[in-house]
């Protein structure tokens, strides 16, 4: 084993972290995945191609370009104050409404006009006698030098009343005065405000769908959701489906998925054996034990009978010293290639040789996913050929205290590899004799030395089993 890989499973000796983060994984995966398809996503890039649209850069260009010096209100106005800067609009209201005007008005219809004028035309008449006629001069002669019947003819005869006469009533007076009436109108003014306003965007509502879409992908949401799309982490979880799990919930065995004895012993004798080599016998389930949500299978030093295998004489009977248990998938699962993995502690691996180990109809193919050794030390390796020529590769890994409570041991097989990892680190690579028919799982302990004492057991939090997605 090399330096650096020995580096790489100290450093995921942690496997609380390790499940740590594939859990962390997993939910940004599955939150992932949901906001994918949501209607919220839909709508944020329903905004996106709106608010980056032609269209909205039209509007806003239209909206922002807008000048109140440009407009026809401007022209409107401009064209009211030249009416006001005018001379002879500003002597038709000066004179409009004025005392000037109302007196004279008065006088032009009161009795001593019409009586002055009706003087005025006899006094002037050919006829007229001034003898004959004394009185009517003498009357004349007296409103003729009334102050306010000079004034009178005065101000008709002025320049200002006649500038006052043009106008009154006429096209020009009849512009200005629907010009002055649009001018003062509330919709003109408020027209002219939002022309004049250089923030007149910001109250439209492309400018608060504007603001809503650089608001959500400046929030921490939309930014974790772009991160990991760009960087798109996902690749294994979303290669793998899952085929087979137990995450032993329950206090007791799940006999759907599994049974407590070798295979074909359940098959053939729907009883337990044990192989010419081992020193223990199973127990159908008494070896079997349950802490919080792990299973537990236990081997002791203890007498007991069972059924041995014996290539020469058959299944004998047999009082053995030792007792173990195995669980094993060969009624419920099989499968060829995936990924198979199981979160497991070893205690006293010196005592027994702890096995996750799969295995196909005959004793060949066969894979140790993980083995100890007698001395306590991890193997790992495969096995194939025939029952006359066996080829195996089998591989110590050290660097890794195994007894340092739980670890996951997993097997990556497919066609041309099997690859063994521990915490998700790669410790093993082999492409010779890779199998090609569906395996199935194994759990098992082995006493495979005499000894004082066993007190060993092999606990399972969970096992999860996975193909490549088709």
């Amino acid at each position: 084993m090399n330096f650096f890989l020995a580096y790489k499973l100290r450093k995921a000796s942690d496997t609380v972290s390790v499940e740590n983060k594939r859990d962390a994984l997993r939910k940004n995966f599955e939150e992932f995945e949901a906001f994918s398809i949501s209607e919220e996503l839909k709508d944020y890039f329903d905004l996106e191609a709106y608010v980056l649209s032609e269209k909205f850069k039209s509007n806003r260009k239209l909206i922002e370009g807008k000048s109140y010096k440009k407009s026809e209100l401007f022209k409107d106005e401009k064209d009211f104050k030249r009416f006001q800067r005018s001379k002879k609009f500003k002597i038709y209201f000066r004179l409009k409404g004025s005392s000037e005007l109302s007196t004279f008005e008065l006088t032009k219809v009161s009795p001593e006009i019409e009586r002055f004028k009706e003087l005025d035309a006899l006094v002037h008449s050919v006829n007229f006698n001034k003898k004959e006629q004394a009185e009517e001069l003498k009357e004349f002669k007296l409103i003729k030098n009334y102050q306010h019947i000079k004034d009178f003819f005065k101000f008709e005869k002025s320049k200002s009343y006649k500038i006052y006469k043009e106008l009154e009533g006429s096209k020009e007076l009849e512009d200005y005065l629907k010009l002055e009436e649009k001018i003062s109108s509330d919709e003109f003014q408020k027209e002219k405000l939002d022309l004049l306003d250089k923030k007149r965007f910001e109250k439209t509502e492309d400018f608060k769908k504007h603001q809503e879409y650089f608001r959500l992908k400046e929030s921490d949401k939309y930014k974790k959701y772009f991160a990991l799309k760009n960087k798109n982490p996902f690749g294994e979880l979303k290669k793998w489906e899952l085929t087979f799990s137990d995450e032993f919930d329950s206090k007791s065995l799940n006999e759907e998925k599994w049974i407590n004895k070798y295979f074909w012993g359940d098959k053939l004798l729907n009883k337990g054996y044990s192989l010419n080599s081992d020193l223990h016998t199973f127990t159908d389930g008494k070896n079997i034990g349950y802490s919080d949500s792990s299973i537990v299978l236990q081997a002791r030093k203890e007498k007991h009978n069972g059924l041995l295998w014996n290539p020469a004489m058959g299944f004998v009977p047999k009082e053995f010293d030792y007792t173990s248990a195995i669980i094993n998938t060969g009624k419920s699962f099989r499968q060829k290639y995936g990924r198979f993995e199981a979160k497991i502690k070893l205690t006293n691996p010196n005592q027994v040789s702890h096995s996750f180990w799969m295995v196909a109809d005959k004793n060949l193919p066969h894979i140790d996913v993980l083995k100890t050794s007698g001395d306590g030390k991890l193997l790992m390796g495969n096995y194939w050929g025939t029952d006359n020529q066996i080829n195996s590769k089998q591989f110590k890994i050290k660097g890794i205290d195994i007894s340092k409570g739980h670890f996951i041991y997993s097997l990556d097989w497919n066609k041309n590899e099997l690859v063994w990892k521990i915490n998700d680190v790669v410790v093993k690579t082999q492409t010779e004799g890779v199998p090609h028919d569906p395996m199935y799982l194994n759990f098992s302990m082995g006493i495979i030395k005499e000894q004082q004492s066993v007190n060993a057991s092999l606990e399972i939090d969970w096992v999860r089993c996975y193909k490549i997605k088709e």
